[in-house]
């Protein structure tokens, strides 16, 4: 479980200007704790943080049992009263190696420190970079250090309903096992034969894809990895089924109406041609850095003057979580999780412009026009990447060079429609009737 993956499902489920869902101290109360317990939510459900369908179900679940809460409330209050009335005892005490198990997973760290949870309020806690919340519960927070060299703090009321139990102190060798299991884990690293990873990953040095334990992990594996064993390069190439053999007029003609009204909003958008409302001011082309991490914003772009895009700024994390350097840590998991295998990784810009969440668009928009490029990355931020991630340099490469395309060219643009079932019917018609946008594919080439 990782914090990306908590800010994902927290920036549905926590939402306290929404007073149907259960806040996020409800949540906490049920599904601590601190770090995870949006996530424990979900999953305690059999949801999933990056699925849309699972969200929409969650958000659904949350609104239901906020009435049931509400309808208790008084109960529950009483109840908490009486359970946090003495809260230092059944805790650690500092120093001491405990552990615990969430979900069939145990976890296992040293207790540094205790506080009051108001002397955290100005520390740059995981729900004021996150979630933007403020206000904690008069409790006990302990700042605890895992084995795998991970930080973070665990309420006194979360410890207390959990079955913890000291345990002896780690080794230095088990010490370094779970600090390497951590950065291989982070990297997308494990061996292609045993799939270990408490050993520092070795990289075929051929085909720079694949990653062993030892050569003798290595050559158990070539039997296996020759065939696949080849550098590869995308190219694009035209899309072999165009033109189509059946095209319709009419079908053809609101296609190329809907796509130019998008291509309108992406050149918008690359071009600072848009304001958005900051601190109740409006302000031309502004830059990521001048919004707030989790804040909502409403922005007008200027082809169409009347519609108003509202969108929560996700694409970039800024303030204590970035550690005085902006980087995109929760964007860069959603592209992984979801755009990757969404049509939008097709259907490119307009796609993304036509969708379900334009903010994600318009996100990396600011991104890109702030620092040319749709996600900055820095291994200063409080997720401790050892470096950046393999499968993020590749995905932000790709949208780099979509973005980087369109504003060089407003036609170099994938069709958005190229890619779908029905097809493209305005592909090859003459005069302003044709789609002057790309039908390209992407196919891998065996480098030489």
């Amino acid at each position: 479980m990782s914090r990306e993956l908590e800010g994902l499902a927290a920036s549905h489920l926590c939402d306290e200007s929404d007073p149907t869902l259960l806040s996020w101290k409800q949540l906490k109360r049920s599904w601590g704790p601190t770090g995870f317990f949006c996530c424990n939510f979900m999953f305690s459900y059999g949801l999933k943080p990056y699925n849309d369908g699972d969200i929409d179900e969650a958000i659904a679940i949350s609104r239901g049992l906020k009435e049931m809460d509400d309808d208790d409330g008084e109960a529950r209050e009483d109840t908490e009263e009486v359970n946090t009335s003495n809260t230092m005892s059944g805790l650690p005490e500092v120093g001491m190696w405990i552990k615990y198990t969430i979900m069939d997973r145990e976890f296992r760290c040293k207790v540094v420190s205790h506080e009051s949870m108001d002397s955290c309020k100005d520390e740059g806690e995981y729900f004021e970079w996150v979630l933007g919340l403020n206000g904690y519960e008069d409790d006990h927070q302990f700042v605890v250090e895992y084995d795998d060299g991970e930080d973070d703090t665990l309420e006194g009321s979360f410890l207390k309903r959990m079955n913890w139990n000291c345990t002896p102190a780690p080794g230095k060798e088990e010490l370094e096992v779970a600090v390497q299991q951590r950065s291989n884990q982070m990297l997308g690293y494990c061996c292609q034969m045993c799939k270990s990873t408490s050993t520092k990953m070795l990289r075929c040095k051929a085909c720079k894809k694949v990653h062993y334990c030892d050569p003798t992990c290595q050559r158990k594996d070539w039997p296996t990895h020759q065939t696949a064993c080849v550098k590869e390069k995308v190219v694009l190439q035209p899309n072999p089924r165009y033109p189509l053999a059946n095209v319709q007029r009419k079908l053809a003609s609101s296609q190329k109406k809907i796509q130019m009204n998008y291509n309108s909003v992406v050149m918008d958008g690359l071009n600072g041609n848009f304001k958005m409302k900051i601190n109740g001011k409006w302000v031309r082309n502004p830059k990521a850095i001048d919004l707030e991490t989790s804040s909502r914003y409403e922005l007008i772009h200027d082809s169409s003057k009347v519609d108003v895009v509202h969108f929560k700024q996700r694409a970039l994390e800024a303030g204590p979580h970035a550690n005085g350097k902006p980087t995109s840590c929760s964007l860069l998991m959603t592209m992984e999780l979801c755009m990757e295998d969404d049509c939008s990784n097709e259907g490119g810009l307009h796609y993304m412009v036509g969708g379900d969440d334009p903010g994600t668009f318009w996100g990396m928009v600011l991104n890109f026009n702030t620092f040319g490029t749709v996600a900055p990355f820095s291994t200063n931020c409080y997720c401790k990447f050892p470096k950046m991630p393999p499968k993020y340099k590749v995905m932000r490469k790709k949208w780099d060079k979509m973005f980087s395309r369109a504003k060089a060219c407003s036609t170099d643009v994938q069709c958005m429609f190229a890619d779908t079932t029905i097809g493209c019917h305005s592909f090859g018609l003459e005069g302003e009737a044709g789609c002057s946008f790309k039908h390209d594919i992407a196919v891998k080439e065996v480098q030489k």
